[in-house]
């Protein structure tokens, strides 16, 4: 008997593997930092975004979280090195986020640890293989934005 492939429950089993595998490696990291993912997340976003001015409200915004828990977080990022507020050039009231020598190291670690956990995903598929694996999601991904 053949058994049924049902593509929502495989891509749902994976994603959660995934997520256990991307949590065993990153969690080595942060919590040799006392981080939580909330401040992984944010040095994340500081990094990518380095090369523009980053302040409170951005971060606010960008990962939809009240004004007292936004300062209480950065206070605590600020308070073990990982970044600094400095006082913004055309407006002294506002002050920019910007990740310490220490932040940066330690997106680098994790940027590291994601592209070894890419490589373990794709060991022993051929090129081709994936390939068809991209073209094929890419189509799903599709076929979710459409309403019919």
């Amino acid at each position: 008997m053949e058994t049924k492939q049902i593509i929502g429950y495989e891509i749902h089993t994976l994603d959660n593997m995934i997520g256990r595998m991307i949590f065993s490696f990153q969690s080595c990291l942060t919590e040799k930092e006392g981080l939580t993912n909330m401040q992984s997340w944010i040095i994340g976003y500081l990094y990518e975004n380095r090369s523009k001015p980053i302040f409170q409200k951005d971060i606010e915004a960008q990962f939809h979280i009240a004004r007292s828990t936004a300062t209480g977080i950065l206070k605590v990022m600020e308070k073990k090195g990982f970044l600094v507020r400095e006082p913004y050039p055309s407006d002294a009231r506002l002050k920019r986020l910007v990740l310490t020598h220490k932040g940066i190291d330690l997106q680098l670690a994790i940027m590291g640890n994601l592209e070894q956990i890419e490589h373990k995903l794709k060991d022993g598929i051929p090129k081709e293989q994936l390939d068809v694996f991209f073209h094929v999601v890419h189509q799903i991904k599709r076929n979710t934005e459409t309403n019919t």
